[in-house]
């Protein structure tokens, strides 16, 4: 037991130094499927298995469990709520810019551009679900600006929306909730307040086609409905800047806070050294 965790512990050391360290890429200008599976299995088969099935050696040593690619579903995906299909730019940036909270390092420094095109094609490979399939155009979010309305009206989608359920009714996640992931693993509500501990990027439109797409093989539920879009739209829009306001709202008064702690801090060292120059003078005068 204690040689495989070793063993494990040694891989996923040896991925993150790949990672970190960039490397000479292969020859060729376009990306393809033979250099694909080349880099994958360089780079890629530690935590997702030769196959790609998520079950690599190192797969249990972290966070959570790797993307088994056999499925063809990714967790972030900013194509239309209609559609399983991932846009190839989704694995890309996955692979480019990494999913740290999960565990999976950022790319960017270490493949170039046609290796991890190559990359992609050689994923999508590995699902029946992406055979012939044309990729699919990315999802558009209202064009309208946010407004302190907007924030305003948010406030109350997100109770309509029931996301308070999970993330709590001021955003830093609800402890008590017993949530597993499509795996049977313990999985956590995000605290909307920490933003740099989100999966993927961290905008207004990034957020939006989470709202609208939920977030696959979790518990984060798709806000969909064709039934009831022209009214869910906007919601879901509002939703996300009153979640973005949550999140500056505590920058701030973590900031405060900080101010707060500095100013005490200071306050002690100065009441430290006066108490001590005053000892000082007096030793000064009694052998004067």
């Amino acid at each position: 037991m204690k040689s495989k965790t070793l063993v494990g512990r040694f891989l996923a050391m040896n991925l993150l130094v790949w990672a970190l360290f960039p490397w000479v890429g292969h020859a060729g200008q376009d990306g393809s499927l033979e250099m694909g599976k080349i880099v994958y299995m360089e780079r890629c088969f530690q935590c997702h298995g030769p196959e790609g099935k998520g079950n690599g050696t190192a797969a249990e040593y972290l966070p959570r469990k790797p993307r088994d690619f056999t499925t063809g579903i990714y967790k972030l995906k900013t194509s239309p709520p209609d559609t399983m299909l991932a846009r190839s730019e989704d694995i890309y940036m996955a692979i480019s810019e990494g999913l740290l909270s999960n565990g999976m390092p950022a790319w960017k420094n270490s493949l170039t551009e046609k290796e991890i095109w190559s990359l992609v094609a050689y994923l999508k490979s590995l699902s029946d679900l992406y055979d012939d399939e044309p990729n699919p155009p990315a999802l558009k979010a209202p064009s309208s600006p946010r407004t302190p309305e907007t924030v305003r009206w948010g406030r109350k989608a997100y109770f309509d929306l029931k996301c308070d359920d999970c993330h709590g009714p001021d955003g830093k996640g609800n402890p008590a909730k017993k949530l597993k992931d499509d795996y049977g693993r313990k999985i956590y509500p995000r605290d909307l307040t920490k933003p740099w501990t989100f999966i993927g990027p961290y905008t207004r439109e990034a957020l939006y086609t989470r709202v609208t797409n939920g977030i696959p093989v979790t518990p984060m539920p798709s806000h969909y409905d064709p039934k009831k879009e022209s009214d869910l739209e906007q919601q879901r829009l509002d939703t996300v800047d009153y979640i973005m306001s949550l999140a500056e709202q505590a920058e701030k008064e973590r900031f405060h806070k900080s101010l707060l702690i500095a100013g005490m801090a200071a306050a002690v060292v100065f009441f430290a050294l006066w108490l001590w120059l005053g000892r000082r003078g007096k030793t000064e005068d009694q052998e004067g």
